[in-house]
């Protein structure tokens, strides 16, 4: 899995999950912009991972630690 988002569930817990994203939401997410912009795509990235994994990541009980593209992990904020 080379493009995916490390998210770390709330609430003290120490767990993470590494989830893949494809190849066209690694390059939405790599995307300069303003901050609405980004907040934007990161809305439409997150929308396809609950379509795709039925897993909640925007304002859900997860947060999001990091993301890795083409092997490269970059910290979320």
């Amino acid at each position: 899995m080379e493009n995916y988002i490390t998210v770390k569930l709330n609430g003290g817990s120490e767990y993470e999950q590494d989830i893949y994203i494809t190849k066209g939401e690694a390059l939405a997410l790599e995307c300069k912009g303003n901050g609405a912009f980004q907040n934007k795509i990161w809305e439409v990235i997150a929308s396809h991972i609950n379509w795709r994994e039925q897993m909640v990541v925007n304002g859900g009980a997860f947060q999001i630690m990091s993301y890795t593209i083409n092997g490269i992990t970059k910290e979320w904020h």
